[in-house]
């Protein structure tokens, strides 16, 4: 069984290392704006997912940090599988977004979306 001090422990790392990977990447995004790059501003598609993948990143991190933080206080009670769908959805809808922008169909969004 694992402790609520585990769980929070391990989502909290999850979550702000991952927040500050999807922060990094909003700043190479402005970056791109910044410098005109024809490849991310000629191309909506590409530049509407990045933004997504960019919002929803940060935004669930900072859910999980939150959830954690309050597991640790015990405020709130996680289990197991809880904090298994809360880690795996903080990975995959970003990324999902990310490689839905990555690789796309003319006007929409790649397969990659359906993570």
């Amino acid at each position: 069984m694992v402790s609520p001090s585990q769980l929070g422990t391990g989502l909290i790392r999850q979550g702000w290392i991952s927040l500050a990977l999807w922060i990094t990447f909003g700043v190479l995004l402005e970056g791109l704006i910044g410098f005109r790059t024809p490849s991310y501003l000629d191309d909506g598609v590409r530049r509407e997912m990045f933004r997504m993948a960019h919002a929803h990143g940060t935004l669930l991190n900072l859910i999980l940090i939150g959830a954690a933080i309050c597991t640790r206080l015990n405020m709130i009670r996680l289990g197991r599988m809880t904090s298994l769908g809360l880690g795996a959805a903080a990975i995959l809808l970003p990324t999902g977004f990310l490689f839905g922008g990555l690789w796309h169909f003319k006007d929409e969004p790649g397969p990659a979306i359906l993570l």
